[in-house]
């Protein structure tokens, strides 16, 4: 159940709870991003990062909430 009022009619936005809900089904991509940001925390130079494993876990996240948010809006 989403809720999409509260009950003083404000809108709610249900991404987050799908956001919450999409999650472990990304575990893979998280887990990648994890272990690349423990290789590089020692790095001094400031010249390796984890921006991609971090874009490849939240492109998880999105493309499975999309798939619910856009059955939800009106």
């Amino acid at each position: 159940f989403l809720p999409m009022c509260r009950a003083d009619d404000e809108p709610v936005d249900p991404k987050k709870y799908l956001e919450d809900s999409c999650k472990p089904k990304c575990v893979k991509s998280y887990l990648d991003y994890q272990a690349c940001a423990k290789r590089v925390e020692a790095d001094e130079t400031g010249h390796k990062h984890c921006t991609g494993q971090y874009f490849d876990y939240w492109h998880c996240v999105d493309k499975c909430v999309a798939l619910k948010l856009f059955t939800k809006l009106k």
